[in-house]
C-alpha cells in the first residue's frame, strides 16, 4: 500500500504547517517505508516539531491543552533504567522520574498528569518567546511545559536545590532537546547567597525545604535526608535588564524568602505573572507573612486563586493570611 509524495507533502503541511524543507526531505520520509498515511501521521505527529507547533498553538489559546492527551489505556511504555524511569507526559514530553519517589511518579507513570490545575494555568498565561523561571522545578514536569509553551525564542531558567533531583531534571530537559533554551540550576532561592540545609522525607521527592531556623527533634525525624547546598538570590544569578514573564515556584515556605531575593527582577518586569504555592503554616514559620503580602501589594500586585480547572478567581489581601493549602496567581494585570 504505502505512501506517495504527495501524501508526504500534505502531512508536512496539515501536520507541521509548512512544506517540506527540499525534495530530498520528501524522498527521506519516502524511503522510511510507511505502511499507509495514517503510519505517516502518526510519525509526524510524534516528531519535536510537532509538539512545539501543538505546545504554541496550546499557549495562543487555539487549542485546548488535553486535545492531544493520552488516554489510561494508552500510556506509552516506560523504560526502568536503574536508577531512573523513562517515560512520558500525557502531552508527550519526555520525562525521567526516581523509581522510589512516592509523590509525584505515581501519578506521572500511570496517568502522564501532576498538577494538571497547574499545568492549565501556565499554559493560559504562557506565549512563545516569554522569559520565564521555574523555582522548585523538582524533575522538571513545569519545567518542560513552560520551556514547550515559550519554545526556542524565549528562555527558562529552572531552580533545583537538591543535587539527585537536579540531575534528573537536567536529564529530561536534554532528553527533549530543550538545552539551547531552558538552563537548569542546582541552587536554593533564596533571600541572601550563603549555604543552607535542605531536608526532605525518604522517597517523597515533593517534600524538600529549606531548614527553617528552631525546627525540633520531630521535625529532623521526618525529614531526615538533609544536605547542605548553595543557596542564592534570584537577582544575583539571573540577567539584570531582561523583564521576566512568568515565575512558577514551589519551594515548600520558602517563597517568600526567594521573591524577597528578587526584589529588584520584579521591579524591572512591569507584566510579571508569579505562579506560586500558598501555604500558609509553611511560609509563617519562615517569614512574618502579613509583612511579605504588603511588599506585593505595595508593588502593585493583586491576587488569585488557581482554581481545579486552571482558571482563576480573585481573592483578597486579607484572604491571603487564611487560605487553605493552595496555589496562586501574583500580577499587577487581570489574567484575562
Amino acid at each position: 500500500m504505502g505512501v506517495c509524495y504527495d501524501d508526504v507533502v500534505a502531512s508536512f503541511q496539515m501536520v507541521l504547517g509548512r512544506s517540506p524543507d527540499s525534495e530530498e526531505a520528501v524522498n527521506y520520509h519516502l524511503r522510511l517505508g510507511f505502511r499507509d498515511r495514517f503510519e505517516l501521521g502518526a510519525y509526524m505527529c510524534a516528531t519535536d516539531e510537532f509538539r512545539a507547533r501543538f505546545d504554541a498553538m496550546v499557549a495562543e489559546g487555539s487549542v485546548a491543552p488535553s486535545t492531544r492527551q493520552v488516554s489510561d489505556r494508552q500510556r506509552p511504555l516506560t523504560v526502568f533504567l536503574g536508577d531512573r524511569v523513562l517515560t512520558e507526559t500525557h502531552r508527550g514530553l519526555r520525562i525521567y522520574v526516581a523509581p522510589t519517589d512516592m509523590d509525584l511518579a505515581p501519578h506521572i507513570l500511570l496517568r502522564g498528569v501532576w498538577e494538571t490545575h497547574v499545568e492549565h494555568a501556565l499554559l493560559r498565561l504562557l506565549r512563545p518567546g516569554m522569559h520565564a523561571v521555574d523555582v522548585g522545578a523538582n524533575i522538571g514536569y513545569h519545567t518542560l511545559t513552560i520551556g514547550a509553551a515559550v519554545g526556542h525564542t524565549g528562555s527558562v531558567h529552572a531552580f533545583e536545590a537538591s543535587p539527585g533531583v537536579a540531575r534528573l531534571l537536567q536529564a529530561s530537559v536534554f532528553i527533549n532537546g530543550m538545552s539551547p533554551w531552558v538552563q537548569v540550576h542546582n541552587r536554593a532561592a533564596m533571600d541572601r547567597d550563603g549555604m543552607v540545609i535542605l531536608a526532605a522525607q525518604p522517597d517523597h521527592f515533593g517534600s524538600g525545604n529549606v531548614v527553617p531556623p528552631g525546627m525540633n527533634d520531630s521535625y529532623h525525624r521526618e525529614y531526615s535526608n538533609q544536605v547542605e547546598v548553595p543557596g542564592i538570590t534570584l537577582d544575583a544569578m539571573l540577567p539584570q535588564g531582561r523583564p521576566l514573564d512568568l515565575i512558577r515556584i514551589d519551594i515548600e515556605g520558602s517563597e517568600p524568602l526567594a521573591l524577597r531575593g528578587a526584589a529588584g527582577l520584579i521591579q524591572q518586569s512591569p507584566n510579571l505573572r508569579i505562579v506560586s504555592e500558598w501555604s500558609v503554616g509553611m511560609m509563617a514559620v519562615r517569614t512574618d507573612l502579613g509583612a511579605f503580602v504588603g511588599w506585593l501589594e505595595g508593588l502593585g500586585f493583586r491576587f488569585w486563586l488557581v482554581t481545579g480547572t486552571g482558571g482563576f478567581e480573585s481573592l483578597t489581601v486579607s484572604a491571603m493570611l487564611e487560605l487553605p493549602h493552595s496555589d496562586v496567581l501574583i500580577s499587577r494585570q487581570d489574567p484575562g
